[in-house]
């Protein structure tokens, strides 16, 4: 089992035979980790298959969101960026509860796109379902609401928008509140202890000893609604829930995620040594290595990115061609801002790959800023560069190759 794996695999078994597990997240990705189990069976393949289809939806839902703005060039170089990232790419192949929300997150701007605003909307409230950080990618679509329909519409854009969040919600509530009173997840638990006395006596009614039994009786506070769970998931993930209290590492904070320094110093989710000889030269081997090793040079051009949408906005683009770069930078800051202040204001990060959730708005907003570059040959250069690192690097950090250390 990679990273955690060793939770989820456990927590859609447990949902497949009826036993909730590992409420402090939203349940949908663990029910659908339960039919690939009921499907395929539980082991490694009816784990991952669900979440690798998943993947490739959510990347061509992805590719479909930039198609429409940048041309099928742009939207497949933006798409190559975002699948060959190491991160994003393993947490795409287990069974890891990340991607249902980037399918339906990515489902929900593109039907937005489309007008279908109550599928959007409904789609929204599953991404909800699947993962409590998709209100970051939804809130990237209300910017780009309200910007395309601009300060002289805001009353017919509120309506839409205010109909829109009342679907959403409603689904995701409905949706959740059936969970609950299906599974009743345990919010706590209690244990009391009970001590009973049995005094042993002789013939002659003195007492010998006494025994002393203890019987231990579990009680669980149990959710029954969607109230009661989002609470829940609150205080275990919010200020006052779990701290990180480990060695100093570099990833642990969020601005190490986005400025050069080591690339190589990543946590590691799984790892396996191999000793053998060569010849009776000792060589050792790691076969199998999934770490979290970002694409460095597409997660160091975000402050880039960020710098070049504001100018752009502020002096390029039309006024009325501002809603999709606005869009975009709108999905960089609400999708990494709550990591930069819990490392500032709370706690390290245990993992840097929480920066996920901002990935897909950097390549979409790489796409953006080098089709704006106004000399063809610096944009040619700088897309071979990407693209040949990202190819590269995807290949050699690839988690399962044999990799001589020595």
């Amino acid at each position: 089992m990679v990273f955690d794996e060793a939770y989820y695999s456990k927590a859609s078994f447990a949902t497949l035979m009826g036993i909730a597990a590992n409420a402090e997240h939203p349940p949908l990705p663990k029910i659908i980790g339960a039919l690939g189990i009921a499907l395929f069976g539980n082991n490694w393949f009816g784990w991952r298959f669900p979440v690798v289809l998943m993947q490739v939806a959510a990347l061509y839902v992805f590719y479909l969101i930039v198609k429409r703005f940048l041309g099928d060039r742009w939207a497949l170089f933006g798409t190559v960026l975002l699948g060959l990232d190491t991160v994003f790419f393993i947490h795409g192949g287990t069974l890891l509860i990340d991607m249902p929300s980037f399918l339906f997150g990515f489902a929900a701007i593109e039907l937005y796109l489309r007008k279908r605003y109550t599928l959007s909307a409904a789609s929204a409230g599953l991404a909800f379902l699947a993962r409590e950080m998709s209100i970051f990618i939804i809130g990237a679509v209300a910017v780009y609401h309200f910007a395309s329909y601009g300060k002289s519409r805001f009353k017919p854009a509120l309506k839409i928008g205010l109909r829109y969040l009342l679907i959403a919600l409603l689904v995701f509530g409905i949706l959740l509140w059936a969970y609950d009173l299906k599974y009743l997840p345990p919010s706590s638990s209690s244990i009391s202890a009970q001590i009973a006395e049995n005094v042993i006596i002789d013939p002659t009614g003195s007492p010998i000893t006494t025994l002393l039994t203890t019987i231990y009786t579990t009680s669980n506070q149990v959710m029954w609604n969607p109230v009661q769970h989002i609470l829940f998931i609150y205080n275990y993930h919010g200020p006052h829930g779990i701290v990180i209290n480990e060695s100093y590492a570099p990833f642990q904070y969020a601005w190490n995620w986005i400025i050069p320094n080591d690339p190589y110093n990543v946590p590691t989710y799984y790892r396996v040594d191999v000793g053998t000889s060569n010849g009776g030269v000792p060589v050792d081997y790691i076969p199998i290595w999934y770490r979290a090793q970002p694409d460095v040079l597409l997660w160091d051009s975000f402050i880039p990115i960020v710098i070049g949408l504001i100018w752009l906005i502020a002096r390029r683009v039309p006024r009325a061609e501002r809603a999709f770069p606005s869009f975009i930078l709108s999905g960089l800051v609400l999708n990494f801002t709550p990591w930069l202040l819990l490392s500032i204001l709370v706690r390290r990060i245990g993992f840097n790959y929480y920066f996920i959730w901002t990935l897909p708005f950097v390549a979409m907003g790489l796409a953006y800023c080098l089709k704006a570059t106004p000399n063809p040959l610096a944009r040619r250069m700088l897309i071979a560069i990407y693209a040949l690192y990202a190819i590269a690097s995807f290949l050699w950090f690839f988690p399962v190759r044999p990799i001589p250390i020595s």
